[in-house]
């Protein structure tokens, strides 16, 4: 049967269990070269219980898709101005996803999308978990603005779609180069993101823009 839906009641202990299995399968072997028998014998399971829960590759990719998105959906609700200052609360968000999840994590995501660009499944799942992270992301920079961490006058599109180009170009490195160094790129992408919030500017009425 088909993943539950996160949303509803969140995915089984056994269903976590075979979804991080599948990450560390797919990562290792690709989507395609990938068997449900790999991903059954990861998980310490036949195959026959495997389908019980997935009933194809595709199902268990939608799974770890959805998951994700629930995930990062959670830890933007989480965000809270009375806590202390908004882009700290960001930034602290972005090294768990950027740097304290395994490099795995970015394999799937460059397989993923890499798949989108020509399974238009595969694409409704990337355009889902883009949807949840611009909306987290607007939410925050709306705050930010409100309690003047960030310019009144920041412009918020060219902002998001700078901060989506620096982080997926973060993923790739981090998912095609095994040396390297997550940390210390993290220090150079947030302080560029904030130094970016301070260029990112609407003209002022009456200019001409360049």
């Amino acid at each position: 049967m088909p993943a539950a839906h996160p949303a509803e009641r969140g995915p089984s202990e056994r269903q976590i269990r075979i979804l991080d299995a599948a990450e560390s399968v797919f990562a290792r072997a690709g989507f395609h070269a990938a068997t449900m028998q790999d991903v059954a014998a990861e998980a310490g399971m036949s195959p026959g219980n495997l389908y019980r829960y997935f009933a194809s590759k595709d199902a268990i990719i939608a799974g770890m898709a959805e998951r994700d998105r629930t995930l990062i959906a959670a830890d933007f609700a989480g965000l809270d101005p009375a806590r202390g200052s908004v882009l700290d609360q960001l930034e602290a968000l972005g090294r768990r996803h950027l740097v304290d999840e395994p490099r795995e994590k970015s394999i799937i995501a460059l397989l993923i999308w890499a798949e989108a660009a020509r399974n238009p499944a595969m694409a409704q799942m990337c355009a889902s978990i883009d949807g949840t992270v611009v909306g987290g992301l607007a939410q925050a920079i709306a705050g930010a603005k409100a309690n003047g961490e960030l310019p009144s006058n920041l412009d918020d599109a060219r902002f998001l779609q700078a901060i989506f180009m620096m982080a997926d170009g973060f993923l790739c490195r981090r998912a095609t180069d095994p040396q390297f160094d997550p940390a210390m790129a993290a220090e150079t992408l947030f302080k560029a993101m904030r130094g970016l919030a301070h260029v990112l500017l609407q003209p002022e009425p009456g200019s001409v823009s360049a």
